[in-house]
């Protein structure tokens, strides 16, 4: 901060910028926006449900003990990775690539359980609507912890090979804030699929 003597009075000038990144404003846009999404197609699915009755559908069973258990290992990688976030900020490169290695083992085992749980499944998205509200949201989902898995990974490589975890705290800041959406999105799908039925 500069002070600009003037006739009347001192003028204080910043002379440094002070507030969030252009790209942490784009991070936030970005994941506004993926909250829209998700959120047009919850409307839809309880939209669909008032008008489709029973729901779900006879013959529809969903294995509820599983989805629970999918959901426990998706939220605690939400900890894992603010334990690396944790260990980038005290530039503990050894903590932050092991909290990122547990958070992708864990993202990987939520994946190939969906993946498991697809080829179990007794009902198709074309077989009625309850089958297309289930694909398409379990499938949207699934494409985003996909990318975030490939973004982790990213991380982790930017984490082995960078200078200093400060340098990449914007995309570490950045890809957790993404990955904790992921899992706060699941855990509304879980309650809309297998809890409130």
């Amino acid at each position: 901060m500069t002070t600009v003597a003037g006739s009347a009075t001192d003028v204080a000038v910043p002379t440094g910028r002070s507030g969030p990144s252009t790209s942490q404003f784009g991070v936030v846009v970005f994941l506004a926006s993926d909250v829209m999404l998700f959120a047009a197609f919850f409307a839809a699915s309880f939209l669909l449900r008032s008008g489709n009755q029973p729901w779900p559908p006879e013959g529809v069973e969903l294995d509820t003990a599983r989805a629970l258990a999918a959901t426990v290992v998706l939220v605690a990688s939400s900890f894992t990775m603010v334990a690396a976030e944790r260990a980038a900020a005290g530039e503990d490169r050894a903590g932050m690539r092991r909290w990122l290695l547990v958070t992708i083992a864990l993202g990987a085992v939520f994946l190939a359980n969906q993946i498991a749980e697809y080829a179990t499944l007794d009902f198709a998205a074309s077989d009625h609507v309850y089958g297309s509200v289930y694909w398409l949201l379990t499938g949207l989902h699934g494409a985003h912890v996909t990318a975030g898995l490939g973004a982790l990974a990213l991380l982790f490589v930017r984490a082995v090979r960078g200078r200093s975890l400060g340098a990449i705290a914007p995309w570490t800041h950045g890809v957790a804030l993404f990955w904790h959406l992921v899992d706060v999105v699941w855990v509304v799908v879980f309650l809309t699929i297998w809890v409130i039925r």
